[in-house]
């Protein structure tokens, strides 16, 4: 089992543990999920073990105390504060294996060769618990009623 960067053939594999995932919060399409991609691709990866894809996690570039939008593409510009963590997907199958905590310690260290000095995320779907024991604490700013009930902006300096 191994982390490694994502590349285009990956994405049917996303899509599938994408709509596996999410309950309370509509999949995004496969255009908005690159456009994640395609603006940090060194802070995007998957967990594979041998071929199967067990999980990944997208994270890029970010400025501004409001998250991006759900549902849209990135805009072509914007101001590069921190690295936001918009996705950690791990299968249904791989559950309690350690793998989301694997990718997040891996992206810790990914952000901080990049020079990044915070890691910012939104916890959906009632995670901020697993969030917090990765390191990350809750902010007060708000966030869009589309991440869902319960959703809290969480940060983490590095």
């Amino acid at each position: 089992m191994s982390i490694t960067s994502l590349t285009g053939a990956m994405w049917p594999a996303i899509l599938k543990l994408q709509h596996e995932a999410y309950a309370q919060v509509a999949p995004e399409s496969l255009d908005v999920l690159k456009s994640k991609w395609l603006r940090s691709p060194d802070s995007c990866f998957v967990y594979q073990d041998g071929e199967r894809l067990m999980g990944y996690l997208l994270a890029h570039a970010w400025g501004g105390e409001s998250p991006p939008s759900l549902f849209k593409p990135l805009p072509e510009r914007s101001e590069n504060s921190y690295l936001f963590l918009h996705d950690l997907v791990v299968s249904q199958n791989a559950a309690g294996q350690g793998i989301g905590s694997a990718m997040t310690a891996h992206l810790i260290n990914t952000a901080a060769l990049l020079g990044c000095r915070h890691i910012r995320l939104v916890s959906i779907q009632y995670s901020n618990r697993f969030w917090q024991k990765m390191g990350f604490t809750p902010m007060a700013t708000a966030v869009c009623s589309s991440y869902g009930l319960g959703a809290q902006l969480m940060q983490m300096d590095i």
